[in-house]
């Protein structure tokens, strides 16, 4: 499960670390943000219809395009990988319309009763890196479209699988392309995907459980 991550980095920085291209005339810009919630409108690379990489911005919860209602209650914030391939929200994204999230890190909260303890989890050698992922587009009305997505998540393995049972899909660098590319088969994620040994993780301060807290001190380790 992510249902809170990190991107300490400017658009300029994540288009320079993914070879990605801004798209021309965007009105839109992304600060470092340690505490992004769903609902969230984030930075998202997906290929363009050259099969390019581009920085789009897209809401963290993914609306399916054959919804007739708009968004409301719960975001489809995250989808299994072991059936994201047959559920109907996701089926179609799997198949045609896949992304990278980039990220720097996210949380998980260790505990079974209250209060929790969050812990911030990163890689250890990788300043920044990127979330599997699915994207769709919804028509909110003529020529205006919702573009939205969602963090694909496996079983947890490595150093933090006592934390929680889920984590985030990874893949290697050297993958990205071949999963961004609707023509190529997506079944290899489940082969190609990283584990959890190059995982690091800490305590942080439980005010991370706040939506409204922001800053660089929340991933700060505590006793």
């Amino acid at each position: 499960m992510c249902g809170r991550y990190t991107l300490a980095g400017t658009l300029d920085e994540i288009a320079s670390y993914f070879g990605a291209k801004k798209g021309e005339g965007d009105l839109w810009d992304w600060e470092p943000h340690y505490n992004i919630a769903p609902g969230t409108v984030v930075p998202v690379i997906a290929f363009d219809g050259q099969k390019q990489r581009k920085v789009v911005p897209m809401r963290w919860g993914l609306h399916p395009h054959w919804k007739k209602e708009p968004p409301e209650g719960r975001p489809l914030f995250n989808a299994r990988v072991e059936t994201a391939s047959e559920k109907p929200s996701f089926r179609t994204p799997f198949r045609r319309r896949r992304a990278l999230i980039p990220a720097t890190g996210w949380y998980e909260w260790e505990g079974v009763e209250a209060p929790k303890t969050p812990h911030y989890i990163y890689e250890a050698k990788a300043e920044m890196f990127a979330f599997v992922g699915l994207w769709d587009q919804w028509r909110v009305d003529e020529g205006v479209s919702l573009l939205s997505c969602t963090i694909l998540t496996t079983a947890a393995i490595g150093p933090v699988k006592h934390l929680h049972h889920r984590m985030p899909v990874r893949l290697p660098i050297d993958h990205w392309d071949r999963w961004l590319d609707w023509d190529a088969k997506p079944d290899f994620v489940l082969s190609q995907m990283l584990g959890g040994e190059c995982l690091r993780y800490h305590a942080v301060d439980r005010a991370v459980g706040s939506g409204r807290a922001t800053g660089s001190q929340l991933i700060e380790p505590v006793d």
